[in-house]
């Protein structure tokens, strides 16, 4: 038998609630009219909600109060498998049918790591370490996380730093403020996040040059005709079902962000001392940044030229030279301009589920010209080509015989503008 576009298994036929202690279980799959399950690279950990609808007294029988647990298993057919384990965090929404027979509400999940998060309150000092190792322990030890580190970018410079009632989350805070690249990545902007596959810890710059290479695979279209072929086409699972974008920038912005040439000088808070001044000015810098695409820059020459006859950022970095070599001042100049660049273009797009996607992916989207009816659309040489998957989110709908379709909803980026100058 053929399946859609949009079929996804719910692997066991299972959606498991658990009480907080596992003592007790209930298949609640029947119950469960919808689920979304979140992934950014501005949350460390996924989260998830799922909506309820039954008339069997759940939250009094079994009972449900908003500390159980929920494990499911998700898989597009021919792709991976994802297990995923949940906390409930809180019951929200709760409503009563007229007739006393149907109740509905959203159980808002979290992790169980994050739920450790929430009451581990430290006051200790992390002495001369690398970022990566001081984070690994944050993490491991601290924390004691039930998902494993996955660290795949190398740092320079010591974390020296006293912390003081601080939960473990605010200390990788931290570390992702303060931490430099070892590999070259100028502007050292780190995420710290969870996929499928654990936490992971790294620029985006390296996420950019790691996962370019399989954009090829995951290309996507618009689909202007409403084609319906063979689920194993590529034009099918792989259409963008409707796209809207989200950030267009603004060049204003940018300047006053200092994007466009912003200086930092670090004074010596104990020696009295100025140390030479670091300055970025776009119109030659931008090339150092990873892209998704060999490209144009956002701006042509002459705005560039125009908007930097004066620094748009100028500030004073504080250092203390007594102690070991952070490095992060070094690098300050660049992350404000690659920020502002990472947001400049971003869309978000509806295509149909796939569970080999995760946030992070650098995929291929080709979005069409606007044209009549009497000819077909032309690729729109700008905004197409190779973006970062910032945001995803897996929704997953009921319909008819307690059959789950499954589409994706992700926000995407590009640093960087494709195929025509503007200059």
């Amino acid at each position: 038998m053929q399946k859609d576009a949009s079929h996804v298994d719910i692997v066991g036929d299972e959606i498991t609630l658990k009480t907080f202690s596992g003592g007790k279980k209930l298949n609640i799959k029947n119950l469960v009219k919808s689920f979304d399950i979140y992934e950014s690279l501005d949350n460390y950990t996924i989260a998830a909600d799922f909506y309820i609808a039954e008339g069997i007294e759940l939250m009094n029988e079994f009972p449900l109060g908003g500390e159980e647990t929920i494990e499911l298993t998700i898989q597009t057919p021919t792709r991976k498998a994802l297990t995923y384990k949940f906390f409930v965090e809180s019951i929200q929404g709760l409503t009563t049918n007229d007739m006393s027979n149907l109740r509905q509400y959203k159980l808002r999940c979290v992790t169980k790591d994050y739920l450790k998060n929430s009451y581990m309150v430290m006051t200790r000092r992390y002495r001369d370490m690398l970022y990566h190792d001081a984070l690994n322990e944050v993490i491991t030890q601290d924390l004691g996380a039930e998902i494993p580190l996955i660290t795949k970018e190398s740092t320079k410079g010591k974390f020296d730093y006293a912390c003081n009632m601080v939960r473990p989350f605010q200390v990788v805070n931290l570390i992702k403020e303060r931490a430099v690249s070892a590999e070259g990545n100028k502007s050292s902007v780190f995420v710290f996040y969870q996929d499928y596959e654990g936490y992971h810890f790294q620029t985006i710059e390296k996420l950019i040059t790691d996962r370019k290479p399989g954009a090829s695979e995951k290309e996507f279209f618009y689909d202007t005709s409403n084609r319906n072929s063979p689920f194993e086409k590529v034009v099918n699972y792989r259409n963008i079902l409707s796209y809207e974008t989200t950030g267009q920038g603004s060049s204003i912005k940018k300047v006053v962000a200092g994007a466009m040439r912003n200086q930092f000088r670090e004074f010596d808070i104990h020696r009295g001392s100025y140390w030479l001044m670091n300055e970025y000015n776009n119109l030659g810098d931008h090339t150092i940044f990873k892209k998704t695409d060999d490209s144009f820059d956002f701006n042509s020459a002459e705005y560039n030229s125009f908007t930097m006859a004066m620094p748009g950022v100028t500030r004073m970095a504080v250092k203390d030279g007594t102690r070991p070599e952070m490095e992060h001042n070094k690098n300050l100049h660049y992350q404000r301009p690659f920020h502002e660049r990472i947001t400049q273009y971003t869309v978000r797009i509806r295509t149909y589920g796939d569970t080999n996607m995760r946030v992070g992916d650098v995929i291929k989207v080709n979005f069409p010209e606007i044209s009549g009816l009497t000819r077909e659309p032309q690729q729109n040489k700008i905004f197409s080509e190779n973006y970062i998957v910032t945001n995803l989110k897996h929704r997953c709908d009921q319909t008819r015989n307690n059959v789950f379709e499954h589409f994706l909803v992700m926000d995407i980026a590009k640093p960087n503008q494709y195929g025509k100058s503007l200059g």
